[in-house]
């Protein structure tokens, strides 16, 4: 793809991914170093970026994840079932069992649910310790109608689950928190063995987009 340099008005032919797949080490590298789908302009050095959404694939424990746009003439549930069927039609065609499906509407988002895969959680339980947090830590140090709170997944250990707070009032990221991981793995294992709290937890998150947003 072909982009215009801003700057100095240079064109710059960068080379695109629209589909990552689970076992393409190089290009979630590229992603998670926020440098995929990007060039350097040799005349200004400003970094360009081509404007292209992402789907993140994995074929041997099917999932799909798009990075979609939000649209006015459709809410949300009318999205997720159309991808939902979008997603097990592309799997089927490839003889594949039917995947289990996500949407997020930034990059931030599509980043972190694969960095929770990759650690192994269950991205509802992650956000259903956001909603906690939300709940239990007083305002102004946490609120609701300003920020959100992303996995700092560069900082999560045996030890502690951390976060990021994001103001959206500021655009910038404004304070971090940890949870201590026995707490978090206590929730994990209150929920594998409890059926009433898993229909309850399928029951806040019914469709593919998995957000404590849609519970605040």
């Amino acid at each position: 793809m072909e982009i215009k340099c801003p700057n100095c008005g240079r064109t710059l032919a960068v080379p695109v991914t629209t589909v990552i797949e689970a076992k393409d080490e190089v290009r979630l590298k590229e992603l998670f170093s926020g440098t995929l789908n990007s060039g350097v302009c040799p005349c200004c050095g400003k970094r360009l970026y081509a404007p292209c959404r992402l789907v993140y694939r994995d074929v041997e424990q099917p999932f799909i994840m798009y990075e979609m746009q939000h649209d006015d003439e459709m809410s949300i549930e009318e999205m997720e079932l159309r991808v939902d069927e979008m997603a097990t039609d592309v799997f089927a065609k490839e003889d594949l069992p039917r995947p289990s499906v996500r949407i997020t509407f930034n990059r931030a988002d599509f980043i972190e649910k694969i960095a929770i895969r990759r650690m192994g959680f269950d991205d509802r339980l992650l956000e259903f310790a956001k909603l906690q947090l939300f709940r239990t830590i007083e305002e102004p140090q946490l609120m609701q109608s300003r920020h959100r709170l992303l996995l700092d997944y560069t900082h999560c250990s045996d030890e502690v689950l951390a976060f990021l707070v994001y103001d959206l009032e500021d655009a910038k990221f404004v304070n971090s928190l940890q949870v201590p991981m026995d707490e978090f793995k206590s929730l994990v294992r209150s929920y594998e063995n409890d059926r009433e709290a898993q229909l309850e937890l399928e029951a806040a998150f019914p469709g593919c987009y998995v957000s404590a947003e849609k519970l605040l």
